[in-house]
């Protein structure tokens, strides 16, 4: 097999394990009923971690996000860069992409032109495709439950480990868990592995957060890569990047009729 041929089919095994597992990955998130409302439970292990992206008060006095993704989720038809309209307290989502514009209104993901026009399931994409730009913040949601885990070893290096499970009714996938390693030095979050279990209960798939941005006092990832594997301590495959460019914060929600189904697409709700 010639070398270029090699690395297409190289190039289409990551992107197929890739949408697989994202697709996964996005079916836990949580969608709370009010994210930033006070709550009486006790102080995170996450605690530290959260003061040093910015503080969970600085995160909760916002309410709306915007952001432009390029590389993901690395199918075909969003290769190219879309722009996210997030409301934090709903979580509602309207992602606008050279060929689709798809939206979640709180109860309801819609999709134009086509069902899925964005080449994944409709609602998976809206919810999902923030989740992990919202880390490590949303893991002080409702329903999630962080443990300490010990001290991991990768790659030469000594990080503070936290295990992350959900409620029964949290999310669609609510026996996946995610282990957290975070920079002891630092206390900003590094790495994170999760179960992906609607392919196989022992695959396991990381994101690496290779760079952060610091915008209005909150520090969120600027550069992910994911691999589709991991093994052993080590990470396997080659590396897929996701850029997040143009992050801005608002304290005044988003327009709600942004994440109104189209009148006319009301067949294409999922």
């Amino acid at each position: 097999m010639s070398r270029t041929r090699t690395d297409r089919v190289r190039r289409n095994t990551l992107v197929a394990l890739v949408t697989l597992s994202i697709v996964a990955f996005i079916a836990g998130c949580v969608i709370p009923a009010s994210p930033s409302a006070p709550t009486s439970r006790p102080a995170s292990p996450l605690a530290a971690t959260f003061a040093a992206h910015g503080g969970l008060a600085t995160w909760n006095a916002q309410r709306g996000m915007t952001y432009e993704l390029d590389g993901f989720p690395l199918s075909p038809q969003v290769a190219k860069p879309n722009t996210s309209t997030v409301d934090l307290r709903t979580r509602q989502n309207r992602i606008v992409g050279e060929e689709f514009t798809v939206g979640f209104d709180g109860r309801n993901a819609w999709s134009t032109p086509t069902k899925d026009a964005a080449g994944l399931p409709t609602r998976f994409f809206t919810l999902g495709s923030f989740y992990f730009i919202g880390m490590p913040f949303v893991f002080a949601d409702p329903g999630v439950y962080v443990e300490t885990d010990g001290t991991q070893e990768f790659r030469g290096k000594t990080y503070l480990a936290y295990r992350v499970t959900f409620a029964n009714e949290v999310g669609h996938t609510a026996e996946d868990s995610y282990q957290l390693f975070v920079d002891p030095d630092t206390d900003r979050l590094h790495m994170i592995h999760h179960s992906v279990t609607e392919l196989d209960r022992s695959l396991r798939v990381v994101w690496v957060f290779d760079e952060y941005q610091e915008v209005d006092g909150l520090l969120i990832a600027r550069k992910l890569t994911y691999y589709p594997a991991w093994n052993d301590g080590d990470l396997e495959g080659d590396g897929a990047v996701t850029i997040i460019r143009d992050l801005d914060f608002s304290t005044d929600a988003p327009d709600p009729s942004l994440y109104a189904v189209p009148s006319n697409d009301a067949q294409n709700q999922r």
